[in-house]
């Protein structure tokens, strides 16, 4: 075997190596994108079971959130300090896995869940009352899906914590169909 022959010999093996060395990378790229996208699941889905079980173990809260979500202006100073301060927190919860599910980082399967239940709250009059006055805190990127969100149907059978009856608002009046 010539020099010229060991040397394109050797540059073929090296080729070799190089091409293993990107599909391995490549693997370990996709490997480490699933291991990002499950581990954002997981902490928006921890984010916010650890607020639905704070608001299920503070029953002043739970009170003025149903009576909140209500009637926004209904609220004592206390009430409504505590419906701010427990509001803000879901909505921050929901910015953020708004973020992650554009940046995709989080599945549009999870994103349409919490999406769907931040519509059941956006939707009743306090929630739409209290998103008026506080809108301007959030992400402008946020605040225009919280908008197409309010325009659109919610389920018939949708209930704000369960409880609260959730309706349709128009983009300039009150809830269609209150009386």
């Amino acid at each position: 075997m010539s020099l010229e022959q060991i040397f394109f010999l050797s540059q073929s093996v090296a080729a070799i190596g190089v091409m293993a060395s990107l599909v391995f990378v490549g693997f370990e790229i996709r490997n480490n994108a699933r291991a990002v996208r499950s581990a954002t699941a997981q902490s928006v889905h921890e984010n916010y079971a650890t607020w639905y079980l704070e608001l299920a173990d503070n029953a002043a809260a739970r009170a003025a959130s149903v009576k909140g979500f209500a009637d926004l202006g209904s609220l004592t100073a206390d009430e409504k300090t505590q419906f701010v301060c427990t509001y803000m927190a879901f909505l921050s919860h929901s910015q953020n896995a708004f973020h992650q599910w554009r940046e995709g980082h989080l599945a549009s399967g999870l994103w349409a869940c919490w999406e769907a239940l931040m519509m059941n709250l956006v939707n009743t009059p306090g929630g739409a009352a209290f998103w008026a006055e506080r809108s301007y805190v959030f992400d402008e990127a946020f605040r225009d899906e919280v908008t197409v969100i309010m325009k659109r149907e919610p389920n018939p059978v949708a209930r704000a914590l369960g409880v609260v009856p959730v309706r349709h608002r128009t983009s300039t009046g009150p809830a269609a169909g209150a009386g």
